[in-house]
């Protein structure tokens, strides 16, 4: 397995160019530290790992998911903390996102500082990306892992949701509490510590990570906004995103990504999001090689197999989460991808994972 990506040591390098599959140290920087806290060496939980502390030194650093996910697991046995995950995410207070949290904090208001997270997420991190939705009266902020076989998926939605607190309360105020929470995870034993953290007392097994609050949070002007230093640095964020080597291709997989999880994934809502008609993203793709029907299947796919494997769903509710009036259309677009009907594969992959299927 490898333990990390490239490690990155100056601003050209850093930002822009973190691998795939890789995120950047920077959000879990204080994890040794939350080791000891918790009563283990955290010599005795790296090394095992593979892992240096040395590591975490540094901000652009990067570790691949499979790492960061072997390496949570190990916390959690080591300190005993069924929920080390959660406890992570609540410590990375401040600045976890480097640059791009230096231009949220100087956003006008809410909205435009999740429009940047939303957008440049991939700056920072390869493996996993940021949702957001507005439907009448509600709003939403979610984290969706591209491959949720990695192991350790559950702790790392737990790092991913606490963060996402911390980081509407320092948009928001520190009185900033979600109105939900869904988590794609087992209900944990104890439920406390999710209350405490979170606000409110989420709803597990849920089908994604998402954090549901008044869409009027989003009009909310920001404390101590600077507007001449959000112009100085969202211009530097725009350079280093223009460096970035994500193609067009990568840049609509991740954004179909991101609408397939939330259920509003059209050509006319990705065309929205890239502020072009539905023309020119097809020809764009087109001249990659692909298309957004193949794309949007592709991802379609990977949010079923995901479904059938982590969470107790029946055919049924997977086909309404994918849009499919009925299981026996989701089974038949299913078997075009796979070769195979849902249950058969359900069945086969549950088997090699050492899952019950059900």
């Amino acid at each position: 397995m490898s333990v990390t990506c490239a490690a990155n040591s100056s601003e050209a390098r850093s930002f822009g160019n973190v691998e795939g599959g890789c995120l950047r140290v920077q959000p879990i920087m204080h994890i040794a530290r939350m080791i000891g806290e918790l009563g283990a060496d955290p010599e005795r939980v790296f090394a095992p790992a593979g892992i240096s502390a040395g590591l975490f030194a540094n901000p652009e650093n990067t570790i691949s998911f499979p790492a960061v996910g072997d390496l949570l697991e190990r916390c959690v046995v080591a300190t005993g903390c069924a929920h080390f995950g959660l406890l992570l995410g609540a410590g990375a207070v401040g600045n976890p996102f480097g640059l791009l949290s230096e231009v949220m904090q100087h956003c006008a208001d809410v909205g435009t500082a999740i429009a940047h997270i939303h957008q440049q997420f991939h700056l920072h991190d390869r493996g996993a990306l940021v949702t957001r939705t507005v439907a009448g009266r509600e709003a939403s902020l979610g984290y969706a892992l591209f491959d949720t076989a990695v192991p350790g998926a559950d702790q790392i939605y737990d790092v991913a949701i606490a963060i996402g607190v911390a980081l509407m309360r320092q948009l928001c105020g520190p009185q900033w509490n979600p109105r939900k929470v869904l988590l794609p995870r087992h209900r944990p034993r104890d439920v406390r510590p999710y209350e405490e953290v979170l606000g409110c007392s989420p709803d597990f097994a849920a089908d994604r990570a998402v954090l549901i609050f008044p869409a009027g949070n989003l009009r909310r002007r920001i404390a101590g906004a600077d507007h001449e230093m959000y112009a100085l640095l969202s211009e530097r964020l725009k350079t280093v995103d223009r460096q970035s080597d994500l193609d067009f291709a990568d840049q609509v997989r991740r954004v179909v990504r991101g609408l397939v999880a939330v259920r509003r994934c059209t050509l006319d809502e990705v065309a929205a999001m890239f502020a072009m008609n539905r023309r020119r993203i097809n020809r764009k793709l087109e001249r990659q090689g692909t298309t957004y029907h193949q794309i949007s299947q592709e991802e379609s796919c990977a949010l079923a197999e995901r479904l059938m494997l982590d969470t107790d769903m029946t055919l049924g509710e997977i086909a309404s989460v994918l849009d499919y009036a009925e299981a026996g259309v989701f089974t038949r677009a299913f078997r075009g991808w796979r070769g195979v009907v849902p249950s058969e594969w359900r069945r086969t992959h549950a088997r090699n994972t050492g899952r019950a299927s059900s």
